[in-house]
């Protein structure tokens, strides 16, 4: 009975771990938002590998509140990051409950939409919403 059991576990180990070194590329790759071909996007890392200027509608889950929807520009040949936010609130501040504070709403996820050739010139920041590129 234990070399039965060897001999399995000696054959289902190397296919659990070829299993798992196959998922887990995948599951990696899941994160990645491809938006045109050479244009993809993964959380608020955007990357452009073409000759074309891209505008991109980032669209912000901020749970109750209403989403919030900001217009990035990737410029070509770059990786740009996308800033952000679902906006804040005034609460009670957690040190000094005499005073208000501004919090920031909790952003429950993000997706992007729109994504079109725009190569008009970027508008200043904020409106471009790219943050920084390089």
């Amino acid at each position: 009975m234990p070399r039965r059991l060897t001999a399995l576990l000696g054959i289902t180990s190397p296919l659990f771990a070829i299993a798992v070194g196959v998922a887990a590329p995948q599951a990696a790759a899941a994160d990645t938002v491809v938006l045109a071909p050479w244009v993809s996007c993964t959380g608020k890392w955007c990357r452009n590998e073409t000759d074309d200027t891209y505008r991109v509608d980032v669209i912000f889950d901020c749970g109750r509140e209403k989403p919030h929807v900001i217009r990035a520009y990737l410029p070509a040949h770059r990786t740009s990051v996308v800033g952000g936010d679902c906006g804040s609130h005034r609460e009670r501040c957690p040190t000094d409950r005499e005073r208000w504070c501004d919090e920031d709403n909790q952003i429950f996820g993000m997706r992007y939409d729109n994504a079109v050739v725009d190569n008009g010139p970027i508008p200043p920041w904020p409106f471009g919403g790219t943050g920084s590129s390089f």
